[in-house]
C-alpha cells in the first residue's frame, strides 16, 4: 500500500458513496484508476464492506451504552450469541478477555429500555453480572485525522491552530 492508497481509505472512510470521478480527483488520479486500485484493496481484504451509518436518534433511539456481560457458567457461548442476535437493540457485539465475557454496544429509547433489556437477559439466565456505560458524545474521528493530517503536512493555513481558530492575542 502506497501513500494513494491510504488516501483512498482515508476519504472512503468519510464518504462511501463518493463517486469514481470525484474520489479520483481528491487523491489524483483519473476515475478508471482510482477504480482499480478500490477493487484491488478489496479483494486484497483490506476493504472488507461498504455500510451505511445511521444516526440513531434520527429513528428515536435517544440511548446508546456499551455494557461487559458475563455469562452464565451453563450457557453455550454460541446459543448466547445467537440470543443477543435477535435483539434489534445490539449493534455489535465483542467477545473479549477479562473478568467479562462479552462487550456489546447497545442503542435503546431509552432507559426504561436499556434496563428491561437487561433484566430480561438476567432473569432469563443469559447473564449474571454487567456493567454498563452510557455513551455521552461520539468523537467524529475523521474530522480529527482530517485535521491531524493537513497539521502534518503543513496544510493549515498560517496563523490558524489545527481547528481553523485564529490564533491572535485579544488586543
Amino acid at each position: 500500500m502506497d501513500a494513494i492508497d491510504h488516501d483512498i481509505l482515508g476519504e472512503l472512510a468519510k464518504d462511501g458513496r463518493i463517486s469514481w470521478r470525484e474520489l479520483g480527483e481528491r487523491v489524483g488520479l483519473g476515475a478508471t484508476a482510482t477504480a482499480d486500485r478500490v477493487r484491488r484493496l478489496t479483494e486484497a481484504g483490506v476493504i472488507t464492506r461498504f455500510t451505511t451509518v445511521i444516526d440513531p436518534a434520527a429513528l428515536g433511539i435517544g440511548l446508546r451504552a456499551i455494557v461487559d456481560l458475563r455469562i452464565a457458567s451453563a450457557i453455550n457461548a454460541d446459543e448466547f450469541e445467537h440470543h443477543i442476535a435477535q435483539s434489534s437493540e445490539v449493534q455489535s457485539a465483542f467477545h473479549v478477555t477479562g473478568p467479562f465475557d462479552y462487550q456489546i454496544l447497545l442503542s435503546c429509547a431509552d432507559v426504561a429500555a436499556l434496563d428491561s433489556l437487561l433484566r430480561g437477559w438476567k432473569r432469563d439466565g443469559w447473564v449474571v453480572e454487567s456493567n454498563t456505560r452510557i455513551l455521552m458524545t461520539e468523537v467524529d474521528l475523521a474530522a480529527a485525522r482530517s485535521v491531524l493530517r493537513e497539521h502534518r503536512t503543513g496544510g493549515a493555513l498560517a496563523g490558524q491552530n489545527e481547528l481553523g481558530a485564529s490564533q491572535g492575542r485579544a488586543r
